[in-house]
């Protein structure tokens, strides 16, 4: 990062001559970068701190450039969507956008919208990286990138030139094509390469499921039946499958090691072992280590709801309370998962309208939780 900071410092001088230029922005850029980077360090290789420094390299160029020929929202996308990370595609986001503006201190409204765009993108292209399928997102990041710079015309008040709309529209085209092809390449060379353990992870046979079921039936039995319905509530909302389902099946198999480390330690420890893949190995990490408090994320979110539902429905089935008021049993505990003091799941990141849905489904398997017994 301190070659971003060395970088800035060189261009600063070519263009401004400032002495005090060059300091002062070389300890500003020094400092962000650092800051950023070390808050997601854990996604950052060897690999991929080089891809981030030539990517702010090209970035900085901007300065030297007429306005909107850098695709930086694209570069923020792909460092997204290769480190499985938008905390580290946002982080570079910022960084690549301040540089340029920096060394020219260019007006704020254009990192304004340097960075508001690449936050878009990130947030359409990002959830799909996994499907293939990026088409629609990009036609809906192209909407929202005109009416933004649209805005921004009005905003600055500018006389409309040919430059003033050539050089937007390059630069669009860029991010569309270079999203595109991160997107596919990253199908291609990472889910594609990886389907076959994805598909192994999430066969109910699956050794480690196998063993559960030997050891601990009802562990089990927990598993299963939460997994049948993140899987089923991930098609229905959108999130993805497979992860979901890892989670319904894997988020207490911890159970299957006899130590002093807690649940989640042990849960990570034996899919560490067998080789999950990361993402799943996140989501299971982020169920293990949730606090009321702090923000969760809706994937985990919907698993909590599912199994806590599960599992305290196995708890009265096991008292022989047969008689149970399903609509009061489920609102009441789900209503404990978000309104107290302590609710876990108080700053859960699940929409209103997917929990509802939620609730009102379950509600409707009185069926199903005969399966429970």
């Amino acid at each position: 990062m301190f070659v971003l900071a060395a970088v800035s410092a060189v261009e600063i001088l070519i263009l401004q001559r400032s002495i005090t230029g060059v300091v002062r922005n070389f300890i500003v850029i020094a400092v962000i970068s650092f800051a950023a980077m070390y808050s997601c360090s854990k996604w950052v290789t060897s690999r991929m701190a080089f891809i981030i420094t030539v990517l702010g390299i090209v970035s900085s160029v901007q300065a030297f450039i007429p306005d909107f020929l850098i695709p930086i929202a694209a570069f923020a996308v792909l460092i997204a969507v290769f480190a499985s990370s938008p905390y580290l595609g946002i982080s570079c986001l910022m960084i690549f956008s301040a540089l340029p503006f920096m060394v020219t201190e260019r007006p704020f409204e254009y990192f304004l919208f340097y960075t508001v765009t690449g936050i878009i993108a990130i947030a359409v292209i990002y959830g799909r990286r996994r499907t293939g399928k990026y088409i629609d997102m990009l036609v809906i990041f192209s909407l929202v990138y005109l009416m933004l710079y649209t805005g921004l015309i009005i905003l600055k008040r500018t006389g409309i030139t040919p430059g003033l709309i050539i050089f937007p529209v390059i630069m669009l085209i860029l991010d569309v094509i270079i999203m595109h092809i991160a997107g596919y390449r990253y199908y291609v060379n990472v889910v594609w390469s990886e389907e076959e353990l994805y598909l192994d992870v999430v066969d109910p046979e699956y050794p480690l499921l196998m063993k559960l079921k030997a050891m601990n039936r009802r562990e089990y039995k927990r598993a299963i039946h939460t997994a049948h319905y993140t899987e089923l509530y991930a098609d229905r909302f959108g999130y993805d499958p497979v992860l979901m389902k890892a989670l319904g099946f894997y988020h207490r198999i911890g159970v299957l090691l006899e130590d002093d480390a807690s649940l989640s330690m042990r849960t990570i420890a034996l899919v560490l072992e067998q080789g999950f893949p990361d993402d799943i190995i996140e989501g299971l990490r982020e169920y293990g280590d949730a606090k009321a408090g702090e923000v969760i994320s809706a994937e985990v979110s919907i698993t909590i709801i599912v199994d806590t539902v599960i599992i305290n429905l196995m708890d009265e089935i096991s008292k022989g309370n047969k008689n149970i008021d399903l609509n009061k049993f489920i609102d009441k505990t789900i209503l404990g998962l978000f309104s107290g003091k302590d609710a876990l799941l108080k700053k859960s990141a699940i929409p209103y309208n997917a929990l509802e849905e939620i609730r009102k489904h379950l509600k409707g398997e009185k069926l199903y939780y005969g399966f429970l017994n």
